[in-house]
């Protein structure tokens, strides 16, 4: 049975192939990425606080790797890494960002 890190790693393998080979914007590179990238990662740790110490979001405890930050499991993070990078290389490709 796959756990939810092994769900996550196929997502963040995709942005970074998308990233720096395919669309060759490499923003996984940039300062600007990053200081979105720690913005969004207190945002999600914050309302993952809320959705998992309720408990509104339950997790199978056999599925996941035991670290957490709080209440969230880390695997929730891989999520918002993936998203920040593959829409960031997105946007930057069709001239979103410079």
């Amino acid at each position: 049975m796959a756990t939810y890190f092994l769900i996550g790693l196929p997502f963040i393998a995709a942005v970074l192939v998308v990233d720096i080979w395919i669309l060759k914007t490499r923003v996984v590179k940039k300062r600007q990425t990053w200081m979105v990238m720690l913005v969004l990662m207190i945002m999600t740790a914050i309302f993952d606080q809320y959705l998992t110490g309720r408990p509104i979001v339950l997790y199978d405890d056999s599925l996941r790797s035991g670290i957490t930050i709080g209440y969230a499991p880390i695997e929730d993070f891989m999520y918002t890494f993936a998203a920040v990078i593959g829409l960031g290389s997105i946007m930057k490709k069709f001239g979103m960002l410079e």
